[in-house]
C-alpha cells in the first residue's frame, strides 16, 4: 500500500511539472499600443543559479486576433558571442496565452550566462508606451536593445524601455530537476513492484 501510495505522489509531480510553465514577464498593463515600420526588438537578460529549460518562445499579439504579418520570428542570442541559439516563427494559429502567442522549442539557458531574447515586430503592433511588467525572479533583466530590420538581428541601439515583442515559457533544466519521463518510469516501476508482491502474498 505504502508502494502504491509513493508512485501516485510521483505521478501527480509528473503531471504538475508538465503542466507549470513559468514566464519571463508578466504583463500588467499596455499602456499603448501601435507599429510604426518593422523593428528588431530585444531583452537581455543573465540567468540565475538554476539552467532553465525554454519550452516555447512567444511574440506580442495585441488584441490576441492574430498577426497582420505572416509570421513573427522569435529567437535568443547569445549575448556576448552574438550567436543566434534558437528560434521560430510564431503563427496567428499558435497558442494564445495572455498577450502571447507561443511556439514551441527546446532549449536549455544555462546559468550565470547573457542571452537576448529578440523579436521582429513586422507590420504587427508593439507596445509603444512603457509597459507595465514583472519579470521572472530566476532572471535579471540587463537592458533592452532595438533597430528598424525587417529580419532577427542583435541590434547596437539600446534603449531604456522595453517594448515587450517578445517573451518566453521555461521550466527548469534537466541537469537541476528529474525530467518527468524519468519520474514517470520510476513510479510506474513502483507499481509493477506493487502488483507483484499483492500477487505473491495471495
Amino acid at each position: 500500500m505504502k508502494i502504491i501510495k509513493l508512485a501516485s505522489l510521483l505521478l501527480i509531480s509528473v503531471f504538475a511539472m508538465s503542466a507549470n510553465a513559468s514566464l519571463i514577464r508578466t504583463v500588467i498593463s499596455e499602456n499603448g499600443a501601435g507599429t510604426n515600420g518593422s523593428w528588431s526588438f530585444g531583452t537581455i537578460f543573465t540567468v540565475g543559479a538554476t539552467d532553465l529549460n525554454v519550452t516555447s518562445l512567444g511574440a506580442y499579439d495585441y488584441l490576441g486576433n492574430g498577426f497582420s504579418s505572416e509570421s513573427i520570428k522569435v529567437g535568443i542570442f547569445d549575448e556576448v558571442l552574438g550567436t543566434l541559439l534558437v528560434s521560430t516563427n510564431v503563427n496567428s494559429t499558435d497558442t494564445l496565452l495572455g498577450s502571447y502567442r507561443y511556439s514551441s522549442v527546446n532549449f536549455d539557458l544555462l546559468s550565470g550566462q547573457q542571452y537576448r531574447l529578440v523579436a521582429v515586430s513586422g507590420n504587427d503592433n508593439y507596445i509603444q508606451n512603457s509597459g507595465n511588467w514583472t519579470y521572472s525572479s530566476d532572471v535579471t533583466i540587463d537592458g533592452f536593445g532595438y533597430c528598424s530590420n525587417t529580419s532577427i538581428t542583435q541590434c547596437d541601439s539600446f534603449s531604456e524601455s522595453d517594448y515587450g515583442m517578445a517573451n518566453l515559457q521555461y521550466g527548469y533544466a534537466s541537469t537541476s530537476v528529474p525530467e518527468p519521463a524519468t519520474l514517470l518510469i520510476f513510479g510506474l516501476s513502483l507499481v509493477g513492484l506493487s502488483f507483484s508482491r499483492k500477487n505473491k502474498n495471495t
